[in-house]
Formats: C-alpha cells, structure tokens, sequence
C-alpha cells in the first residue's frame, strides 16, 4: 500500500517526466537511466519504474527489457497518423461541446483565448523566449473548446492523442505565425455562435497546415518500416527482464476484463502476490499501468481497487468505439487487399462456429466466443493503414469488452445477423452499410447489457 508520501513523489515524477518529454527536454531515442532520473526528478528507483511502465502504456516511452528504458522515437508516418486521429476526435468533441456548452463554458472558452492571443502575439513580433507558454494555451484553449462535450471517455482519449501530437510541434518548433492565430479566431468565433460546421472546416485546415509545415521542416525522419518503431517494441518487451512484468500485467487485465476480479474489489498487494507468484515491485509497477489504462483507480493510502462500471461510462465507450471503429472501417474498406479479405473470412468462420455453440446453450465457449468475436472486428479494421488508430481502437475495445462480460450478454441470432452483415459489407467495400449496421450492432449491444441488470445507472 502507497503511502501518502510515496503516493505524492510517483504522481510528482510521472507529471515531471511526461511534460518533459512532451516538450522536448527529453529528446526522442534517448536513453532514460535510472540513476540519472534519480537525481534530476528526486524519486526511488521503484518508483522511477512505475512511472516510466505507465508512461509506456501512453506511446510516450518504450520498454527495453534487460536494456532499460527509452523515449518514444518521432517519425513522420506517426505524426500524420496522430493529426488523423486528432481531428476525429475533437472534431466528434467540438460538435457535442457546442451544443451542450452552456454561459459558463463559453467563459472558459474566452478566457483561453485571451491567453493563447496574448502569447501569438508576442511570438509573431519575434519574441520567442515564452514559446513554452504559448504551446501551453495553445492546448489549454483547443481543450476547453471540447470540455462541454460530456464524455469522460472521449475527452481522455483526446486528452492522450492531442499531447503525443503536440510533441512533435514542439520537436519541430513549429509557429506559423498570423495564419495559426486566425484559425484560432475562427474558432473562437464558432464556439460563440454555435456553428459546428464551420469550426470543423476551419479545423480541418488548422491540422493539416500544421503537418505540412512540421514535414516541410524535414525535421522528422521517415520510419523504416511502416508505423514500427526504430528499436523494435515487441521484441523488447517479450525480453527476459520485461516477460514476468508482461506476463502479470497480461493476466491481471484478462481478469478485470473478464469479471473475475469485480468492478469495485480492493486490490491487496499481500493477495495479488499470492495468487500471480509475483514480487511487490511487479506487481505495483503492473497496477499503475492498468490504472493508466483506465481498468484501475489507485487510492493513495488505501491501495488500488478495480475499476466501476456504470451505465453512462458503457454508453460512452459504445460511441466512442463507433467513432474509431467506424473510421478505421472505412480506411481499412479502401485499403484491403485479397490478403486482407482472406483475414476477414477466417475470422468469421471461426466466429460464426462459436456463434452456433452459443446459440445452442453452450455457456462453455463463453470467452472463446469474445476472443473470435475480438478476432472478427480487429481483422475487418486490420488494414486501415495506421497502427495510432489500432491501438486506440484495441484500448475502447477491451473496456467494452468488460462490459459484455459482466453482463454475460449474448443476443443469440441478432448478433450473429449482424456479424454477417458486416462481413458482407467487407466483401461488398460498403462503408455506408457497415457505418449503420456497427452502429446497430453496438447500441443493441449496449441496451442488452443493462437490460441484464448487473451494472449499477
């Protein structure tokens, strides 16, 4: 159990280490040693560890294994991979923001503006030595205009996506001067009048000059393979040092995600010990991952415990699941080769003969029905070209996931109807179609599970 001291010095350095490396001061590659961190960010070793574990659940730094750790590399395929994934994201925020912002938002939402004017100003009279507080308003204004919007769910993965991207502004130092600063006034001007549509114009155009100006700067160097990273991830986290951590973080997420450990159970460090034959230090490291993960809350003095679940968190994962996964559909619809077909229909053969085992009352085949069903949905997104957007789409998958086993809910041939409706899609390259029918699929999904009763309103 964290003390409160502990528990101050972990979020202190975690906030430390982020900012740094978010603006710069910790340059892409270089290595991160714990000795050195020692010093410069006055935190234990142990606790240096579950900070840069948990940073690496974000894409903000990799794992080494044996060698240690590393910040994250910048590539320009990632960069245009996170400006997609950005609009998404706050352009679905800015609609919702808009219509549900009241007086007190629109406050907020000036205020910033204040702050990010005042600093555009300075710098486009030359005078770049607050540079660092303009990226700040910069981002405190982009996030206030979408604070209204009322999805925690939503403005966490946005909240994620948007400072991985402004990463690479600040590796670039990237400031375009007046024409920045009057699509921030645009901006203004639509959250005052409510007009949606022309702030997603206008924001399309905000993203896209600022990638072409970060490439244009050459800054950037173009990934070797495409979307994997310089010094290979996965082989570093399946090395020796890493595979204890891997293994227990794996098994303790398979648990949260399929009901054995329930929403609301206090995670004993003495108990989890036990029963995953792992040392505390793993096990603390493995639990402040999860917590970044949104699967657990840490409590300060009293410990960890499992996440709750809600019938409003399930409604907002269901549309933000629609939103990614109805994009990377379309990608993936445009994209796919005969390769990629072929891994759209084993999935779904696989998945439809569980689906009969189901239907015939066989509650055995229980988790293999989710693994294909997982399979299913992940190969028909598997070639949407960005693994930004496969990442995220794998993170809301698996807390909707949790969901449906808690609820132990299955729709019997409706399901199976519309798992067949998007597989013909697939073959057919229907975006529309698939569109409407995840759109079914999903919201039947989310009205099953709490009619089932086991998840608190």
């Amino acid at each position: 159990m964290l003390s409160e001291q502990q528990e101050t010095a972990g979020e202190s350095a975690y906030r430390s280490i982020r900012s740094d490396i978010i603006s710069g001061r910790l340059t892409p590659c270089s290595r991160l040693r714990l000795d050195t961190l020692k010093e410069r960010y006055s935190a234990s070793v142990s606790t240096l560890r579950e900070t840069l574990y948990r940073l690496s659940a974000e894409g903000l730094v990799y794992s080494e294994g044996q060698r240690g750790f590393e910040v994250a590399a910048v590539t320009q395929e990632e960069f245009v991979q996170l400006a997609v994934l950005r609009e998404l994201l706050e352009g679905h925020a800015l609609r919702e923001s808009f219509r549900k912002g009241d007086l007190e938002w629109e406050g907020r939402v000036v205020g910033a503006y204040h702050k990010l004017e005042t600093m555009e100003r300075l710098m486009m009279t030359g005078d770049t030595r607050r540079s660092a507080e303009w990226k700040y308003y910069d981002r405190e204004f982009h996030r206030t205009l979408v604070s209204a919007c009322g999805s925690q769910e939503l403005l966490s993965a946005y909240s994620m996506i948007f400072d991985r991207y402004q990463r690479y502004q600040i590796v670039a130092v990237i400031f375009r001067g007046k024409p920045a600063a009057q699509e921030h006034r645009v901006l203004l001007e639509s959250a005052l009048d409510r007009d949606a549509e022309r702030a997603l114009t206008v924001l399309h155009e905000h993203i896209d000059a600022c990638v072409a100006h970060t490439v244009n700067t050459g800054q950037l160097p173009i990934a070797k393979t495409d979307a994997t990273p310089s010094i290979g991830t996965a082989q570093r986290q399946a090395g020796s040092s890493s595979s204890v951590g891997e293994a227990v973080w794996g098994k303790l997420r398979a648990d949260i995600i399929n009901g054995k450990l329930a929403p609301g159970n206090k995670l004993k460090i003495g108990n989890l010990r036990d029963h995953y034959q792992s040392s505390v230090a793993t096990l603390r490291e493995v639990l402040n991952r999860l917590t970044s993960e949104g699967f657990v809350i840490a409590e300060g003095q009293r410990g960890f415990e499992v996440a709750p679940v809600s019938a409003s968190n399930i409604r907002e994962l269901a549309e933000l699941r629609l939103l990614v996964e109805g994009k990377a559909l379309e990608d993936s619809f445009g994209l796919g080769d005969v390769d990629w077909e072929a891994r759209v229909v084993a999935a779904y053969h696989k998945l439809t003969s569980v689906e009969a085992d189901m239907e015939k009352g066989n509650n055995q085949v229980t988790e293999r029905w989710k693994q294909c069903d997982w399979q299913f949905h992940q190969a028909l997104i598997s070639a949407c070209g960005s693994q930004s957007l496969m990442h995220l789409h794998n993170a809301i998958f698996d807390k909707y996931l949790r969901y449906q086993f808690i609820a132990l809910s299955y729709r019997g041939p409706i399901a199976g109807d519309e798992h067949h409706e998007l597989f013909d899609c697939a073959m057919k390259r229907d975006v529309q179609g698939a569109r409407k029918t995840l759109h079914e699929h999903l919201w039947g999904g989310v009205e099953h599970a709490l009619a089932a009763g086991s998840i608190p309103g």
